[in-house]
């Protein structure tokens, strides 16, 4: 048996593996891996809406708001700066679009402008990125609002304003009832010049002569959507990058994908029971909210002030956001209560007429002065919107931003949004560093897939002394073979085996952890490789050659449908290719007779296939390309050591 054994052909062996390999993408297609999570029916969507989670009053018997539209015509208000396009209107004093420019370090593929309809993005070369949903900014009181807040309907006052050059301010103003009580609610913009930052105020200022008790929470609805829309055939991994985050009690969460999960295997723990996640167990902790896509990130911050600026008291969450974007949270203000009126003189207080052209005060300097407000709520918030890149986070002009803001730099910890995590963040620097190379190869080559090769050719450059080391060490190891042999023959027992297999190379000055060193020290270029690679928006429709027509998508050739339990099989070429290469190379460099060794070492790359099926083409191009030259380099060494011999 044990001479059967020593004798068995080595393809038979393979055989197995092949099979598991198979049978791994076909489990990781049956399991819809591939295909994004069920869309929630208009008819449940209803259903989840019609409950109120917090509030004190039953939905039956809760009022509100009430408010009258004198005039049925609505007005759009366009507001351009050199980062983005916002177009604001007065039903709702809300920002209907915001489109975002192509600039130095935002490419937008030109064939998503030259496809669309939007005559917008045509003129300006910009991409609508909030998939046409906008930002309300609007307080509502959640009865059927968690989508379309009802003041959405209300028609307000508008007044725009050229402040100075670097800045442009809009105001809505609309009065409200609710039961016998008066309001007048203000919602303030103020955009500036160079920045994706910009300056919203939403303030609930009570007109009436006697407090305000609401018996119950207000809601507030930020924003839910950010673009580009997922494609019906986007995978798993793709869809993971979108999601909601919010900092509470000075804790970042993030959730990716539309489910709230309680954790597991990137994030495919097990879902919440029930319609909601709710977050209010203190008082005054919701730091910021926000969304992310692939490409880019969106969120709103609550600014500090002494004059009675409130931050949130918590976050109300649909366990199964919609993916249309149409809702995701909304902030809340528990048990509000305001004042009865005090003056008349809020509008001049907070700087809504004042000319600021000395900059000497921003906004923020206009709230620390005002008295403490008791008659109003003023949510006070900073808002970005635009690329997932630390170039694009952060303040082009730090002293207006300074100003307007209160804040020396952007908030630190949406960092580890940007980056995906606070573990790839660890790798930012690397991450941007190969994008920046990337991006000025591509000026010469004019194709981001000749760029990735180039790339693979260059760290294969640096890492020519490590590679040296390693192939000296595998040289040596090689010439030691008859005698490893001899060892795995006669001793049975692995131990004792691997004892005198290291006192062989002990003798022989060999330290075959040499062999490892340059995998080990690649492993940070390899993750800043894979995060640059992975959701860089250069790569987003760009094509490579032939099948592949877009290096951040994977390179399917061909989807076979309905094959026995998989619905649709996707055959991918570079995946296949990267573990033939990978096993190629494994062959040429490992030098062992242990059976077990052996099965790890064709193992190994074939479970590979797992992770890369549903990779972006432009990482595993990368990958791909490694290997051939890995095999290429060994093969030219196998070579000049045979004519040294000679």
């Amino acid at each position: 048996m044990e001479e059967q054994n020593k004798n068995q052909n080595p393809v038979s062996s393979l055989i197995p593996i092949l099979i598991i390999g198979v049978l791994t993408i076909i489990l990781f297609q049956y399991l819809e891996l591939s295909k994004p999570p069920s869309k929630i029916s208009e008819a449940n969507k209803t259903e989840e809406l019609q409950n109120n989670p917090l509030s004190n009053q039953t939905a039956e018997k809760q009022n509100d708001f009430n408010f009258k539209n004198i005039d049925s015509n609505p007005k759009q208000i366009v507001i351009e700066n050199e980062k983005n396009i916002f177009i604001l209107n007065s039903l709702g004093g809300r920002i209907e679009r915001i489109y975002l420019k192509g600039g130095e370090n935002v490419k937008i593929p030109s064939s998503v402008i030259d496809q669309s309809k939007d005559e917008f993005e045509k003129k300006y070369q910009a991409l609508e990125i909030t998939r046409y949903k906008g930002m309300d900014f609007q307080p509502h009181l959640y009865k059927n609002q968690m989508v379309k807040p009802i003041l959405n309907d209300a028609l307000f006052q508008s007044e725009v304003k050229n402040i100075n050059d670097n800045l442009t301010q809009v105001v809505f103003s609309k009065d409200i009832e609710f039961n016998d009580y008066k309001f007048t609610i203000y919602k303030i913009y103020r955009f500036l010049k160079k920045e994706n930052f910009f300056h919203q105020i939403t303030i609930i200022k009570n007109q009436t002569d006697k407090d305000f008790i609401l018996n119950g929470d207000l809601f507030y609805k930020t924003f839910t959507a950010l673009g580009p829309e997922p494609e019906d055939t986007e995978n798993s991994r793709i869809m993971y990058t979108y999601g909601r985050f919010y900092n509470y009690d000075n804790s970042l969460q993030v959730l990716h994908g539309f489910e709230v999960s309680s954790g597991g295997f990137l994030g495919c723990g097990a879902s919440p029971k029930g319609k909601y996640t709710i977050k209010t167990e203190k008082l005054d902790s919701l730091k910021y909210v926000g969304v992310n896509s692939r490409y880019f990130i969106s969120y709103s911050e609550f600014l500090p002030s002494s004059n009675g600026v409130h931050f949130p008291d918590g976050i109300v969450l649909e366990n199964r956001a919609p993916m249309d974007g149409s809702s995701s949270y909304t902030v809340v203000f528990l048990d509000l209560k305001l004042s009865k009126k005090e003056s008349d003189e809020l509008r001049t207080l907070l700087y809504l007429n004042s000319d600021t052209t000395e900059s000497t005060k921003g906004i923020n300097g206009y709230l620390t002065e005002d008295k403490k407000r008791n008659d109003a709520l003023i949510i006070d918030q900073i808002v970005y919107t635009g690329l997932r890149s630390d170039e694009e986070h952060k303040f082009f002009n730090k002293d207006i931003a300074k100003l307007e803001f209160g804040l020396d730099e952007p908030e630190s910890s949406i960092r580890d949004v940007i980056y995906s995590s606070g573990f790839l963040a660890l790798f930012s620097k690397l991450r941007d560093g190969i994008i920046l190379m990337m991006k000025f190869i591509n000026k010469y080559v004019n194709n981001y897939g000749v760029s990735i090769i180039l790339i693979a050719l260059f760290f294969k450059l640096i890492t020519y002394p490590l590679n040296q080391v390693q192939a000296k060490t595998m040289k040596k190891i090689h010439q030691l073979k008859p005698e490893l042999d001899r060892i795995n023959e006669k001793y049975q027992d692995p131990t004792e085996r691997q004892k005198k297999v290291m006192d062989l190379y002990k003798k022989h000055k060999i330290n075959p952890a040499m062999g490892c060193l340059p995998i080990l020290i690649q492993i940070p270029i390899f993750i800043a490789l894979y995060s640059a690679f992975s959701d860089s928006i250069e790569l987003w429709k760009s094509p490579f050659i032939l099948w592949m027509k877009d290096l951040s998508q994977p390179d399917t050739i061909y989807v076979i449908k309905d094959l026995f339990v998989v619905k649709n099989l996707h055959i991918n070429v570079l995946p296949l290719l990267m573990v033939g290469s990978q096993l190629l190379l494994q062959k040429m460099t490992t030098v062992t007779t242990d059976p077990q060794q052996q099965f790890l070492m064709y193992f190994m790359p074939i479970i590979m296939i797992f992770f890369f099926w549903s990779m972006p083409s432009g990482v595993t191009l990368y990958w791909t390309v490694q290997n051939i030259i890995s095999v290429v380099w060994q093969l030219a060494v196998e070579k000049f050591s045979k004519e040294e011999k000679a």
